[in-house]
């Protein structure tokens, strides 16, 4: 980790502690945040929404970036009943956590399987939070036990990277999210916004795949599903020289492209209330 990427981590969890702590959302925006990823906006917004989450699954949890992770097990800390949900169990990338956390980690109780096809074991949830995962659900899949090359089954070249997503994989997210949810709890969501569609990446470990960047069309479909109510929707921008600024639709995130960047330029994020 470069010391830039330090401040913007260390800087975003701050922000998002104190959203946690008072509820009210402060995204980090202005030149400060010009080479900075979407976690500044998405994480503090998610934050401020957990102060009285109740029971809460994590979709994406064991691939929880350091300042999600933070915020997260802040919030357990704070008597929240926290469950993961994730293809990748997380005993398989035990390193990728900051060690003064590994124990708190390991300490939550995981489900490794797809959430597209978990059914409820027990009690129902208060919220569900998929924030900066949704995109990369019908596209990654896990790799084989023993592989040590990468947790996921990625590509080693651009052109290998499967680009088809099931256009029925946001329906299954939102059947699964009803399945989980009591009525009246709350679905945390933030994807990429932009253009649209299967847009290429290169992870940390120079693998390819690809991930949904959601288009005002897509986007409008998945906080449309009649089984829940839009409580709140945000959207933000990476402008080229003022760094991320909040605006006001999708429709004005529809120029961005996260294609082949290290992380999204356009991020829409809502809260859905199950009815």
């Amino acid at each position: 980790m470069n010391q830039q990427q330090s401040t913007e981590s260390i800087e975003t969890l701050e922000r998002a502690l104190d959203c946690l702590a008072t509820g009210v959302s402060q995204p980090l925006t202005g030149p400060a945040t010009l080479n900075w990823s979407e976690r500044c906006v998405e994480v503090p917004w998610a934050a401020s929404l957990l102060t009285d989450a109740g029971r809460l699954l994590d979709v994406g949890w064991s691939m929880s970036p350091p300042e999600w992770l933070g915020v997260l097990l802040a919030a357990r800390s704070r008597g929240v009943d926290l469950v993961g949900i994730d293809i990748i169990n997380p005993e398989r990338v035990r390193n990728r956590y900051p060690a003064n956390l590994v124990d708190q980690v390991f300490e939550v109780p995981v489900r490794v399987e797809s959430v597209l096809e978990a059914q409820p074991d027990g009690e129902l949830f208060d919220t569900i939070t998929c924030i900066s995962t949704l995109e990369h659900i019908g596209f990654d899949f896990a790799s084989e036990p023993g592989v040590e090359d990468s947790a996921f089954a990625r590509a080693t070249t651009a052109g290998s990277a499967v680009s088809d997503r099931d256009s029925a994989t946001d329906g299954l997210f939102l059947d699964s999210a009803a399945r989980f949810l009591r009525p009246g709890g709350s679905l945390l969501v933030s994807v990429p916004a932009g253009k649209g569609g299967p847009i290429l990446h290169q992870d940390s470990l120079g693998f390819f795949t690809h991930q949904f960047e959601y288009d005002p069309t897509a986007w409008k479909a998945l906080i449309s599903d009649q089984r829940f109510s839009v409580k709140s929707a945000s959207y933000f921008r990476l402008d080229s020289q003022g760094g991320w600024e909040e605006v006001g639709s999708c429709e004005a995130l529809a120029d961005q492209t996260s294609a082949l960047k290290p992380f999204a330029t356009g991020c829409a994020m809502a809260q859905l209330v199950l009815k």
